[in-house]
């Protein structure tokens, strides 16, 4: 057969088998393994103007609609138990940076169908300024005017459209941050304070679904919940890969005590911000009392030696409608 009709008959078979895809047309997979899969936040109309992490609440009553459909749910203890289902595909739900909308819109939709998720929650509504740095640079860059300026620790980023940029170095703002070896918070609240100097999205309630983190009393309750755990995401959301063991090791204890504080409640896992991490930090924390450790991309090769040391599977809305979402997770 010539290559030209090759080709135009597998572009055919693609179209056709996406287009069953979208339409729910596809295996139910029943294999044993496990897989977690990551969220960040729940709006009501799934704007993507301020980030591309958040689902409208609709589309994730429909996600939880097929999980509990094709997959099998863990629960904290079915997790920490291996209490795996032999005959579907287990799954385990996590939501990362402690949002409110996890409060206000997932958290009644998982009690609604009874599925368990893990909220990793950071200590940064505590601070004065109650905002995670890169929820306040995405909202900022929408409305920053063209040339607006940050200055840290001497450096100087200029807005280039869409981003901050160093011009002498060309280093990107967020990769900078992102490598800082800066214990504590105030190389961040410094960058809020600059940021919110440009625009204070806090004036403007539309903005509140994209930034404003769950308070004390929010976690308290969500705790009660039988659909819900709460764990750590370090207090500062430091990138802890980024620093000194000793400072990584530091910021989670004192995540520890602040939510353990909060619930009565031990909490034994941590999901790494932004995926952060070093070998030497999962062996500490370990000894910390943190059963599970939640990664995003595993980078050293022994992921089989750490048995209590999980990748994720992080969900977007640009992945397309929910069965095409729902194959994506089950193809992982």
């Amino acid at each position: 057969m010539k290559p030209r009709i090759i080709h135009k008959l597998v572009t055919i078979k693609k179209l056709v088998s996406n287009k069953l895809i979208d339409n729910g047309i596809y295996p139910d997979k029943r294999s044993p393994k496990l897989i977690i899969i990551m969220y960040h936040g729940i709006d009501k109309s799934e704007n993507t103007t301020y980030n591309s992490r958040f689902f409208s609440v609709a589309n994730f009553e429909k996600h939880i609609i097929s999980l509990k459909k094709h997959f099998n749910i863990l629960t904290y203890k079915d997790f920490l138990e291996d209490n795996y289902s032999t005959k579907k595909t287990n799954i385990v739900i996590t939501f990362d940076d402690g949002y409110a909308n996890n409060f206000n819109y997932a958290l009644p939709v998982l009690e609604k169908y009874n599925a368990h998720a893990f909220f990793f929650v950071t200590g940064v509504g505590t601070m004065e300024k109650k905002i995670l740095w890169a929820d306040a640079l995405d909202i900022v860059s929408h409305y920053a005017p063209a040339n607006s300026k940050i200055t840290l620790n001497g450096v100087v980023f200029s807005f280039a459209g869409t981003k901050f940029v160093c011009d002498d170095t060309n280093t990107d703002l967020v990769a900078y941050i992102q490598a800082s070896n800066k214990p504590g918070y105030t190389e961040k609240e410094n960058l809020i304070e600059q940021l919110l100097n440009i625009y204070d999205f806090t004036k403007h309630k539309e903005t509140g679904d994209y930034w404003e983190l769950m308070n004390d009393e929010q976690i308290y309750k969500a705790s009660l919940s039988n659909n819900i755990t709460i764990g750590s995401h370090g207090f500062y959301h430091n990138n802890l890969g980024s620093l000194n063991n000793a400072d990584a090791v530091n910021e989670v204890r004192l995540s520890k005590k602040y939510l353990e504080g909060i619930m009565q409640k031990e909490v034994g896992t941590i999901a790494f911000p932004d995926g952060s991490y070093t070998e030497q930090l999962n062996e500490s924390l370990e000894k910390e009392g943190f059963k599970k450790q939640f990664l995003v991309n595993y980078r050293f090769g022994d992921e089989n030696k750490k048995k209590n040391i999980y990748d994720r599977f992080g969900l977007y809305p640009g992945m397309g409608n929910n069965h095409r979402i729902i194959y994506k997770i089950m193809n992982q």
